[in-house]
């Protein structure tokens, strides 16, 4: 399968699950003697930002599912238990069903048909499954996760591996919209939570989320590019040097952005682009949540292991190429 940083995602969840006393992984039999159905595991990427905790229950009215086909109507579990594990929606359809011959003739994954395909297993993280599902997946995920990407060697190849392994345990999933934002123009995701909010509260909640307010997505994953008026975000361009002592802090969007004069942002190639309504406020959130957050991990940093003498504070990083 070559080389691919995302195997890390498999093999290190594996690592975890059989190296961990708490789930008493016992290698003569491959079983988990320990594992309780109570004890779940959340898988995410490392490029989330939490924006409320995860959580195991999903019957609450505010929560969103995936559903492509509505005239179909489907019974969902609303909570992770024993054969009932969750994902968030990604927008990868049933390209996973390409990869069904390398699952072996006699695989599971052969009998789902492209309306499960896409109604069950078109997830990404957070994954989320009780231990001995999660294991169950992960053990199989392992197994697929090379020859699909020896097939397929390019980014996503991990997530088609996934959802093949998933399918092939016969371990559907709940496919939930709003656990998460990503693409500012991204379907399938926690949108209308942002599009719902007063103008006047958009920055204050991504940068203080409260879900007691508004319903809110449980995280931002910020693997794409944000901005709003002078101040931009790409987690590929935070200097090296950002958590030091002597580096300023990242720039804020003003306090007023919201305002119409701010409709704007400059893109990758450094060129102004306006901004219609809806991705303005979208940006804004995004914006002020992973730039807030930056600067409070930074702030935290330079608190703890900074003289104030030598902690530069100043909010002037500008990302703007």
């Amino acid at each position: 399968g070559g080389d691919y940083k995302y195997f890390n995602k498999p093999f290190g969840t594996k690592y975890y699950i059989e190296n961990s006393s708490d789930f008493g992984w016992e290698q003569s039999s491959g079983k988990l003697t320990k594992a309780k159905d109570n004890e779940v595991i959340i898988l995410v990427d490392p490029d989330m930002l939490l924006l409320q905790p995860l959580t195991t229950d999903f019957s609450d009215s505010s929560v969103k599912f995936w559903q492509p086909f509505k005239k179909y109507i489907v019974e969902r579990k609303k909570q992770v238990a024993p054969g009932a594990m969750f994902g968030q929606t990604y927008g990868l359809g049933a390209k996973w069903m390409n990869f069904n011959s390398l699952a072996g003739p006699g695989s599971p994954a052969h009998d789902v048909d492209m309306r499960d395909a896409q109604l069950l297993y078109q997830v990404g993280p957070p994954y989320i499954g009780v231990a001995s599902d999660m294991f169950r997946v992960v053990n199989r995920w392992t197994e697929l996760v090379r020859a699909v990407h020896k097939e397929k060697p390019q980014l996503l190849s991990e997530m088609y591996a996934y959802q093949l392994a998933a399918a092939d345990q016969k371990l559907p999933h709940g496919v939930v919209d709003s656990m998460m934002i990503s693409g500012v123009d991204a379907y399938g995701e926690a949108w209308d939570y942002i599009d719902a909010l007063p103008n006047e509260e958009v920055c204050r909640m991504g940068a203080s989320p409260n879900p007691s307010a508004y319903p809110l997505p449980t995280l931002l994953h910020y693997c794409q590019y944000y901005g709003v008026a002078n101040v931009v975000f790409a987690k590929r361009s935070i200097p090296t040097n950002f958590f030091t002592c002597q580096s300023p802090l990242l720039e804020e969007p003003p306090i007023d952005v919201m305002s119409s004069q701010y409709a704007y942002m400059f893109g990758r190639d450094g060129k102004r682009q306006d901004l219609d309504s809806k991705d303005h406020k979208r940006h804004v959130f995004s914006s002020c949540a992973i730039i807030s957050a930056m600067n409070e991990a930074a702030l935290f940093f330079k608190l703890h292991h900074c003289d104030k003498s030598e902690a530069n504070t100043e909010k002037k990083i500008s990302l703007v190429r």
